[in-house]
């Protein structure tokens, strides 16, 4: 467990986005943004891409959760409604996997509980253990 929270605290876009993510663990994970003022894109809403990095960091999590290094090899995302302000949050659900090869569904979620966007990613799993890469 100690190992995941050194790995997701080394993400240092999602700090400096104010991402948090949590409860890592067996191909899943959980994560959160609040909604600032330098999220917005020149329409007033959230960057598609505050939504991706959202997804991106909880996918990260939940694919290296079994304790080798996972590296994306394909990701896809669907943007469903926009937002303006408050709480955005993702939940990581593995659907695939195999030595070599997971698939994640992400669910991007507002405050109210409707779903704002879908990602889907496969990850590629290296042989390299997260604690080489922590030293």
């Amino acid at each position: 467990m100690e190992q995941m929270e050194n790995f997701i605290s080394n993400d240092r876009f999602a700090k400096h986005l104010g991402i948090e993510v949590f409860d890592a663990k067996e191909g899943r994970a959980k994560g959160h943004m609040r909604i600032e003022k330098h999220h917005l894109n020149s329409a007033g809403t959230l960057h598609g891409g505050a939504i991706f990095a959202l997804a991106d960091a909880v996918f990260s999590a939940a694919s290296n959760s079994h304790g080798t290094l996972a590296m994306a090899i394909d990701v896809s995302i669907s943007y469903f409604k926009a937002v303006k302000e408050g709480t955005i949050y993702a939940e990581a659900e593995e659907i695939s996997v195999n030595p070599k090869l997971g698939t994640y569904l992400i669910t991007i979620k507002d405050d109210s509980g409707n779903t704002i966007a879908l990602f889907k990613g496969t990850v590629y799993r290296k042989s390299t253990p997260l604690e080489e890469i922590l030293k």
